[in-house]
């Protein structure tokens, strides 16, 4: 599943997230540079997966165009 982020889609990508771990599936956020005010909870997120709680199969996949409040580096 995917999602470009942008304006109010944290839930929906919250929501993507939380099913692709339950079931195993590849989860792609697009566009996190259009996301920068929810980045910290993305990070908060990411920093409380429990790999003994989710599938293995489970993948999370960013992507973004560097940006002055996103740089790639």
């Amino acid at each position: 599943d995917k999602v470009s982020l942008g304006q109010g889609q944290g839930r929906k990508a919250e929501e993507l997230m939380h099913n692709g771990k339950e079931k195993g599936q590849w989860v792609l956020l697009q566009n996190c540079h259009l996301a920068t005010s929810w980045m910290p909870s993305l990070e908060a997120l990411v920093e409380n997966f429990n790999p003994d709680s989710m599938k293995k199969e489970f993948r999370l996949w960013l992507t973004s165009m560097p940006s002055a409040t996103f740089p790639v580096a």
